[in-house]
């Protein structure tokens, strides 16, 4: 069973049906619940409650992505990690050296996949390609 880290912008694509990405996630989530064990961070949920209350408005649709990641998945606390900032830091300076390429969330997931010992992440975001220190999960649209 691996461990897969999951990214803020996987869940919204779950609960938004106009994202690009809604089927290809619910699809690929089920896979996810039943095969493999998933983790969230205490910033992707953050992330995640935020931007769902910003593009839809909607309290009870952020409720419902609220619950559904602390029913599914573990969250990993960020502050078990000594220095976690200056370490997360040291990432998003080797990442965004004078060129913004990678927010500062993101670039925690490097630290907490090392420091957890994660298999993959799923993502949509198409610059995780450019960390070299972690593994994707692969998602596959089968319409294409």
């Amino acid at each position: 069973m691996n461990k897969i880290f999951i990214d803020a912008n996987y869940i919204i694509a779950i609960f938004r049906e106009i994202e690009s990405n809604h089927e290809l996630a619910v699809k690929t989530c089920e896979t996810i619940l039943q095969n493999h064990e998933g983790f969230i961070s205490n910033s992707i949920i953050t992330e995640v409650v935020t931007i769902m209350m910003m593009r839809t408005k909607s309290i009870d649709l952020t409720r419902k992505a609220y619950y559904f990641m602390i029913d599914n998945f573990t969250v990993l606390n960020e502050y078990e990690i000594d220095k976690y900032n200056d370490k997360v830091f040291a990432v998003f300076e080797k990442y965004n050296n004078n060129n913004f390429k990678l927010g500062f969330v993101d670039c925690s997931i490097v630290v907490l996949s090392e420091f957890y010992n994660l298999d993959y992440v799923a993502s949509f975001d198409k610059n995780f390609k450019l960390f070299k220190e972690i593994n994707l999960y692969e998602m596959h649209d089968n319409k294409k």
